[in-house]
């Protein structure tokens, strides 16, 4: 059976960056024995993204 973990990653308003660097959030995951599943926009009133929401899965 496999367990999930979401994270939601903010981006700027202006620059429409991310406001944390993604390849930090996937490394603390993958230390504790997370996989990457996918990243998935969530989009704002304008059509941008709002954030990213990264979903992990692992081995329960």
């Amino acid at each position: 059976m496999l367990t999930y973990a979401f994270e939601s990653i903010q981006m700027k308003a202006f620059s429409g960056k991310m406001k944390t660097d993604y390849r930090e959030v996937v490394q603390e995951y993958a230390q504790k024995g997370w996989r990457l599943h996918s990243m998935n926009p969530i989009p704002g009133h304008d059509g941008m993204a709002l954030s990213i929401e990264l979903i992990f899965e692992r081995e329960a």
